[in-house]
Formats: structure tokens, C-alpha cells, sequence
């Protein structure tokens, strides 16, 4: 009974049993389902996972890790497999999870590796970060092409926090990237105690700084800073920008600074044009848009690329007063197109062109553009034309306003010129003539006074006309070969003896004694006006028993040029060193009491220097007030060709007169007094003379009479000479058109020459005239005429057998003197005359035992120095039988032979001339 009492309990404890056991199956089974769920997790992890022992085997690997699986078996190179395994170990041996960066596959991946000590392996999970890469990679490129453009703009550009404290700030602001840093963080005010800086620079941006916040808009400033010498300002164009975030909360202010120095001291000098405004090159519209210049790019086509905001405006304001669809449209066509064209010219030769454009507004005004146009490459290959225009409209006006004012100044000294040189002409040669009839000393001296006078108001004249051709570019300097020691020294030569009649010593340094051969090619008249100019001062303001000193140096010179240096200095009042520079303007003279106490018009030195700094020199002057002054002018020339030389010092022909004798003369003068000094000259050497005081009686004249020359005064009322002269050039008869006309013109511009020849007059005298230069001008014109009329051009001929030479009378040996040029130098003078005779009787004698000393050394240097100092007053005495000895003397291709010969007949020849030469002109017959 008990057993069967004991069963059920057992079945029950049985079936319990069994419940359990089902209920663990199915829990089991539950989680094997569970883990069987959870083992497909990696399979479909689309990230890598990899399972790897400690000593680098791969345990597992899921399908996502499959490319690096293979680079964990392959046994060959791999740069993958050392990292993966790397971290693996690593993870083991410190027993702490930890991260990388990897890079396999062309893909970035984010690498954890997690140790698993009780097992011996490592878990890797790697996440696929390419995109988040390539995101950060574009930020990044983004931010550098942001930061080079700030980097490369020609402004100032910085960005202020909330705090007004620097958050960036552009190369072009700071160049020193360390200092640049170092102002991160700070405020300006701290920027400006640091540098120095007013801190009133400090005060006025932290007001605006608040305005521009406060208002939300862009504010703008100018701001004036010390410049980097202490003297100059620098002009700065600022603004602040703010820039709020969504929420409308200050995120930043951005600043922006242009140079603006050149605008604004053009603006403060008054500049007639605003072309020194350089416009800002490189700059973005988001940093300004505020260029006044009109800045735009055009397509091959003309189409409007990009523009400015001053472009646009300029353009909308044609369109809306036109009533078109295009600016183009509201400009004529023939400006379009000439736009089109230098656009062309541009595209093709792919060089940059400065242009001036004119574009006629709808309301029929003119403005006028100066356009720099330069070809653009797009970045898609396409080649455009960008244009800066820059409006000169004002200029253009202001330059018209300044050619008309020249043009009056130029009439105003032509008629100046022209109503002062005719009565001139007139008293000059009607004193010269007085000059040469039976006078007593008295009447020769008032004689003299009327010549000097004279000469001393047309000297007046020239300077003022020599200043106006320098200050309007008219003045043209001569090119020809000569000795730049011996004009200097003939040209100071009669200064000389005036400084000796003022009881003034002179003393002198001969440029030939640091140049041997100062030959040079250049304009000797202008070079002589200098020195006169400069030797004529120091006598003016140097008192009876001073010095002056006259030296001429050599200061460098190369193959082909020689630079020179000559100095005056005087024992005179000298110059306070207030009044240095003041007396080199025009009309300016040290002391307002110059002119009543020494005379002049304060005209020399301006016209020295200008003459010396168009040459390529400069002029100087050291003075001490009491103590005298020093003037030096330093000029460089090129050097005379054997062939110039040579030239130079060939024998001019003397003039002949005979060749007038006869000749029928046209004399076309409205002044009376002209006309009476030209017919009293004329008629001395056998000339018929008609007269004429008009153009119409000229003509009726010459439609009577054969004339040989016509001389023909320009000014004339009725009808000028060159419409006369236009006349008598449509003569029927072509040989009578052919006439020679000379003209006479007291205008003294080159232009005025030139517009004579070009109206058909064959040359010009100006006046007054010397009567050497009127004679020469007839001879010449009359020869010339005569020859083209009896050598008509002939028709080639076969050569001819040369004839035998005939042979040749004797020549008849020279004078040994002429005192004509010394007659025509001193006007009569007597007095002047007997100075200069005794003058080389006296200092010759010494002279000619020199020639004989070198003579008998075979000094060839020394007797060539003789023979150019002996030259000017030679040649004054016409002392022709010495001039060839002399040139063999001079010349540097004589032979020593020939300079034995020459220095022979020479001393022989000097000996002659002194005793024949007389002592008193009247003992000559």
C-alpha cells in the first residue's frame, strides 16, 4: 500500500520533470534561435569586423571585411595588413580598447580595437568614414580658396568678434605672419598703444564699430594715418560690415581697408585729371563695389561679362535717357564700333592697349574715357577684354583751356617779338651805318652808346623769348661738331676784358689741360649762353679789385661720350642760402634791389638751367652772403668723329660780293626806316633796289621787273608776305616763280621758320640783322638761282677720256693779315680795335719763343696747345697764311714730319705778322 501510495507522487514529480525539461528545451531553443539571429549581424554589418589572434592570425572576418581578409592572408607586401595587426597586438598588450584611422581600398575607415583577454583575441570594427572625409576635404579646400583670395587681395581685410577683438586678419593688413598671430585676440586700441599710434584712431572705430551694430548697415569711413617717413600721411577708405546670424544675434563685423594715399593727394594738389587714381586691382564685390571707374569684361562679341557697380550705373543711365533696350543702342555707331575694334586689336595681338574713347551722351554732351584694355582667359579657355575706363572729360577740357592759352602766349610774343625787332632793326642799322661814315671821338661815342643800347634791349628781348620757346617746348638745340675748349674760352674772351676795365682780376683753368682733345658734338651756341650767362654775373656783382675764376674739368668720359664740369666763382656779394633756389625761377632775382643796382631782367639763370637740364645736366651753386658764390654746370656730350672734325675745320669760303654787283633787288618793307637801313646796305655793293611798303605794290612790281632775290617783310597790313609769296609762286612763267624770296621776320619761334619754307620762301633772316648774314643769305640765294638756271639737267653721256690737266697759275700768297673781322667785332671802334692790337703785340712775342722751344724739343703736344690758344685772336686779325700750319699742329694724324714743317712756317709765319702788324688802326691804309 505504500509503494502505491508513493507512485503518484512520483508521476507527478515525474511529469514535473518533464515540464522542465521542456520548458529548458524550449528556453535553449529560444536562444538558439537567438544567437542564431544575433550570429547574422556581422554577416550583414556593412562595416568591416574582424576577429585576430595575438600573434596576428585571422580568426574571422565578416562579408563587409573581406578585401582586408585578403590583405591578412596574402604573404606578399601589403600596407594594410601591418596596421590591422598592429592594432590588434596593441589592444592585447595594453588591455585597453583603442582607435585609428585607416586607409585601404581608396576607402577611410574609422578602426576600434577591442581586446578580448580571456580568449586571447582582439575584436576590429572598422566604419566607413570616405564621405565624412570627403565633406571635411571640401571644407577644407573650400576654406583655402576662401583664405587665398583674402590672402592675395591688395586691401586690408580683417573680422572682429562680438568684442571688437581680432578673429582673422589678411596677409595684406599684417605681412609678418608671427606678429600677425599675435594680434589674434586683441582689440585695436591695444594695437595702437603697441605701434604708437593716435589713440584717437582707437576711439573713433570703437563709436563706429557700435553704429554699425546698432544700425545693422555698413558703415564707412576715412581714416588718416602717419606715414611709414614721419611726414607724408597714408589715406585709408574703412568699413564695417556686420553680420548677424539667424537668430539675430552678432556673429561678427567684418573691416575692410583700401589705400586711397594717391587719390587724396591728387585731390589736394588739384591734379587737372583723376588718372593717378589707380584702381584697385583683384578685389571681390563682396569687399567693394565702390571703384569710381568703370571696371567691366566683354566677350569677343561685345557682350557685357561682368561690370562694376559704377559700370552698371553709367550704363542704366544711358539706357534710361536713350529709351533703349542697350547702352550700345544710345551711342552712335561709330564710337560702338571703334570700341569693337581696339577690343579686336586686343583679343588679337594679346597685348595690353591705353585708348582714348569718346562716347556722346543722348542729350548731345561729350564725355571722354581713358580706357586700359587687356585680354581676360575665362576659366572655361575663353579669351575676353577687360576694360578700366577712367573719365578725363575734365582733363580733356583743361587741356583745351591750356592749348588755347599757349596758342595766345605764342601770338602775344610773335607780335611782341615782331613790334620790338622792327624798330630794332631799324635804329641797330641805321647806327651801323653811322658808323662807318667820318665821325669825331664824340659822335663815335654817342655812336656807340646807341649800339650798345641796342643790343642791350634786344638781349632783353631774347632772354624773354628763349624763356618762352624753353616753358613751351619750342627750343631746339643744335647738333654740330666743334672744340668745346675753344668756344667756351672765345665766348668769355670779351667779358675777359670787360672784367679787366671794372678793375676785376680773371683767372682760368683751360679745359684742355685735364682733355687734350675736347671735341664734342652738341650746340655750342647754347653751351657759350650758359657760360656768358654764369661769367656775366660774376662781373655784375663782384666790386672793382675782386677775382673771378673761370675753369673748365674734365669729369669722366667713355669711347663715344665726355662729361665735362665748368665753374665760375666770385669774390662778391654772394647769395643768403634762403635765396638759393628762388634765383633760378623765371623773372626772380635775390634781392628786390637787384635790378635797380646791377641791371637785368632775373632771366639768366632760369634759361641756364633749363638750357642745362634739357641737355641731360645739371646746374649747382654754393654761395656764402659776403664771400662770393660758385655756379657749376656739368653736362655730358658725345664725341666728334674724325670725319666731324675734319669738317669742322675745313676752311669756310669767303664771301664774295661780286656776285652781288648788278643784281636787281625786290625790297618788300612796310617800315620806312627798314627799308632805308636794307637800301643803304644794298646799294653800297652795287644792288638796284625797288621798293614796295605793301604786298599788292610788291606785286604789281613784280609783274613789271625781273628781280634776282625778293626780300619779303612778313608782317604787313593787307596782305602778309607768305600770301604774297603765294602768289609770286603762280607766276606763269616758272622761271620768274622761281624767284628766291627771303623773308625778314621779327618772329622768333623755329615754327615760324619752318611755316615761312613751307608757304614757299627759300630762307629766313630774323631781325635785326647783321649785315654779314644779310649779304651771305643774297649770295647764297643769288647763286643757287643762277646756277639752276644756267645748268639745266642733262642727259647721260658715256664717259669720256679725262683730258690733261692744264697747269695751274700760282696762287697768290695770303695776306698776312685782314683787320675786317676786327673792324666788324668792335663796330668802328677804334679804341677797342688799338686794345686788341696791342694787346697781341704785346703777349705774342713770349708765345712765339714757346713755338720755338717746342720746335726744337719735337713738343707736338705743347705746340697744338700754342696753336689753339693762339687760334681766336688769329682768326680776329684774319691772319690766313697761319691757319693751315695750324691745323696740321692740331691734328692728332700728323705725322712728325709734318708737324716739323708746320711748327717752322708757324713760328717763321708769327714772326712776319708781328712786325708788320701796326699798333693804331689809322697807321693801317
Amino acid at each position: 500500500m505504500l509503494n502505491e501510495l508513493e507512485l503518484p507522487n512520483d508521476a507527478e514529480q515525474l511529469r514535473a520533470l518533464l515540464l522542465e525539461e521542456r520548458a529548458q528545451r524550449q528556453r535553449v531553443e529560444a536562444e538558439l534561435a537567438r544567437l542564431h539571429a544575433a550570429s547574422r549581424i556581422p554577416l550583414l554589418n556593412p562595416n568591416p569586423v574582424l576577429q585576430i589572434s595575438a600573434r596576428g592570425e585571422l580568426l574571422y572576418a565578416n562579408p563587409a571585411a573581406e578585401l582586408l581578409a585578403q590583405e591578412l592572408r596574402m604573404q606578399g607586401p601589403s600596407r594594410v595588413r601591418p596596421q590591422l595587426v598592429q592594432a590588434a597586438t596593441q589592444a592585447l598588450r595594453t588591455g585597453e580598447a583603442g582607435q585609428r584611422d585607416l586607409t585601404a581600398n581608396s576607402l577611410h575607415y574609422l578602426l576600434h580595437a577591442v581586446p578580448v583577454m580571456e580568449d586571447g583575441y582582439a575584436m576590429l570594427y572598422l566604419t566607413d568614414i570616405s564621405a565624412r572625409r570627403r565633406a571635411e576635404q571640401e571644407i577644407h579646400d573650400q576654406r583655402e580658396f576662401y583664405e587665398t583670395i583674402l590672402g592675395s587681395l591688395p586691401a586690408v581685410v580683417t573680422v572682429l568678434n562680438p568684442d571688437q577683438t581680432y578673429r582673422y586678419i589678411n596677409p595684406y593688413a599684417e605681412p609678418d605672419p608671427i606678429l600677425r598671430k599675435r594680434r589674434i585676440g586683441r582689440t585695436f586700441a591695444e594695437h595702437c598703444r603697441v605701434h604708437d599710434l593716435p589713440q584717437a584712431l582707437a576711439v573713433r572705430r570703437h563709436r563706429l564699430f557700435e553704429r554699425a551694430v546698432r544700425t545693422r548697415e555698413m558703415v564707412r569711413w576715412e581714416e588718416r594715418w602717419p606715414g611709414p617717413d614721419g611726414e607724408s600721411p597714408l589715406y585709408w577708405l574703412c568699413y564695417y560690415q556686420p553680420v548677424f546670424g539667424s537668430e539675430g544675434v552678432l556673429r561678427m563685423v567684418m573691416c575692410y581697408g583700401l589705400d586711397i594715399t594717391t587719390r587724396r593727394l591728387a585731390e589736394e594738389r588739384n591734379f587737372e585729371s583723376e588718372a593717378a587714381v589707380q584702381a584697385q586691382q583683384a578685389f571681390t564685390k563682396q569687399v567693394l563695389d565702390l571703384n569710381p571707374n568703370l571696371i567691366y569684361v566683354r566677350d569677343a562679341n561685345m557682350n557685357l561679362v561682368f561690370g562694376n557697380e559704377a559700370a552698371r550705373r553709367w550704363q542704366q543711365q544711358l539706357i534710361t535717357a536713350a529709351g533703349t533696350a542697350t547702352h550700345r543702342q544710345a551711342l552712335p555707331a561709330r564710337e560702338v564700333q571703334a570700341a569693337a575694334a581696339t577690343d579686336a586689336q586686343v583679343l588679337a595681338s594679346g597685348e595690353s592697349v591705353v585708348v582714348e574713347e569718346r562716347a556722346t551722351m543722348p542729350d548731345g554732351s561729350v564725355q571722354w574715357f581713358q580706357s586700359v584694355k587687356c585680354p581676360l582667359v575665362q576659366p572655361d579657355g575663353e579669351t575676353c577684354v577687360l576694360v578700366v575706363s577712367t573719365d578725363i572729360t575734365k582733363l580733356k577740357l583743361a587741356l583745351k583751356e591750356a592749348e588755347a592759352a599757349a596758342t595766345a602766349r605764342e601770338n602775344f610774343l610773335a607780335n611782341m617779338s615782331h613790334e620790338i625787332r622792327t624798330p630794332m632793326n631799324g635804329v641797330l642799322g641805321m647806327a651801323g651805318l653811322l658808323a662807318k661814315t667820318e665821325l669825331n671821338e664824340q659822335q663815335r661815342a654817342y655812336t656807340d652808346i646807341i649800339m650798345h643800347s641796342g643790343r642791350h634791349l634786344l638781349n632783353v628781348v631774347n632772354d624773354v623769348l628763349d624763356m618762352a620757346k624753353i616753358t613751351s617746348g619750342y627750343l631746339e638745340l643744335e647738333q654740330a661738331a666743334f672744340n668745346l675748349c675753344d668756344s667756351m674760352g672765345q665766348a668769355v674772351q670779351p667779358l675777359v676784358l670787360q672784367a679787366q676795365e671794372k678793375g676785376i682780376t680773371v683767372q682760368g683753368t683751360l679745359l684742355r689741360e685735364s682733355c687734350p682733345h675736347p671735341w664734342v658734338v652738341g650746340d655750342p651756341y647754347r653751351l657759350n649762353q650758359i657760360l656768358i650767362n654764369l661769367v656775366s654775373n660774376a662781373i655784375k656783382f663782384t666790386p672793382s679789385g675782386g677775382t673771378v675764376t673761370v675753369g673748365g674739368y674734365l669729369v669722366d668720359e667713355t669711347e663715344d661720350t665726355l662729361t665735362t664740369e665748368f665753374r665760375v666763382s666770385d669774390t662778391g656779394i654772394g647769395i643768403a642760402p634762403n635765396k638759393l633756389q628762388s634765383i633760378f625761377q623765371e623773372f626772380t632775382q635775390a634781392y628786390t634791389d637787384t635790378t635797380r643796382q646791377f641791371g637785368g631782367t632775373g632771366l639768366g639763370l632760369s634759361i641756364s638751367k633749363a638750357l642745362v637740364e634739357q641737355m641731360g645736366g645739371t646746374l649747382s651753386v654754393q654761395s656764402e652772403p659776403g664771400k662770393g658764390s660758385t655756379f657749376s654746370f656739368r653736362t655730358t656730350l658725345p664725341r666728334a668723329t674724325a670725319e666731324q672734325r675734319r669738317a669742322a675745320l675745313a676752311p669756310k669760303a669767303a664771301l664774295n660780293t661780286s656776285t652781288l654787283r648788278g643784281r636787281r633787288v625786290l625790297l618788300v618793307e612796310d617800315n620806312a626806316v627798314n627799308r632805308e637801313v636794307v637800301h643803304m646796305l644794298l646799294s653800297n655793293y652795287g644792288m638796284v633796289i625797288d621798293e614796295a611798303d605793301s604786298g599788292h605794290q610788291a606785286l604789281e612790281l613784280f609783274g613789271q621787273h625781273r628781280y634776282d632775290v625778293v626780300l619779303m617783310d612778313i608782317q604787313m597790313p593787307g596782305m602778309n608776305g607768305m600770301e604774297a609769296t603765294a602768289l609770286i609762286r603762280q607766276h606763269a612763267d616758272a622761271t620768274r616763280a622761281a624767284t628766291p624770296v627771303l623773308a625778314l621776320t621779327a618772329n622768333a619761334f623755329r615754327s615760324d621758320a619752318d611755316k615761312y619754307r613751307a608757304a614757299g620762301m627759300n630762307d629766313t633772316l630774323p631781325k635785326p640783322f647783321e649785315e654779314a648774314e644779310l649779304l651771305t643769305k643774297l649770295a647764297a640765294l643769288i647763286t643757287g638761282s643762277a646756277q639752276a638756271a644756267d645748268s639745266p639737267p642733262a642727259p647721260a653721256a658715256p664717259p669720256a677720256p679725262a683730258p690733261r690737266k692744264a697747269a695751274k697759275a700760282p696762287k697768290a700768297a695770303p695776306p698776312l693779315f685782314d683787320l675786317t673781322m676786327l673792324r666788324q667785332t668792335a663796330h668802328g671802334s677804334t679804341a677797342f680795335m688799338n686794345r686788341v692790337l696791342a694787346s697781341f703785340l704785346n703777349n705774342t712775342p713770349a708765345s712765339l719763343e714757346e713755338v720755338r722751344a717746342g720746335l726744337a724739343a719735337a713738343d707736338w703736344p705743347a705746340l697744338a696747345t700754342l696753336a689753339h690758344k693762339l687760334r681766336p685772336s688769329l682768326r680776329l686779325l684774319g691772319a690766313a697764311a697761319l691757319v693751315s700750319p695750324m691745323e696740321v699742329l692740331e691734328s692728332p694724324n700728323a705725322s712728325d714730319a709734318e708737324r716739323k714743317a708746320a711748327a717752322a712756317q708757324f713760328a717763321d709765319g708769327l714772326q712776319a705778322l708781328l712786325e708788320v702788324l701796326p699798333n693804331d688802326v689809322d697807321l693801317v691804309p
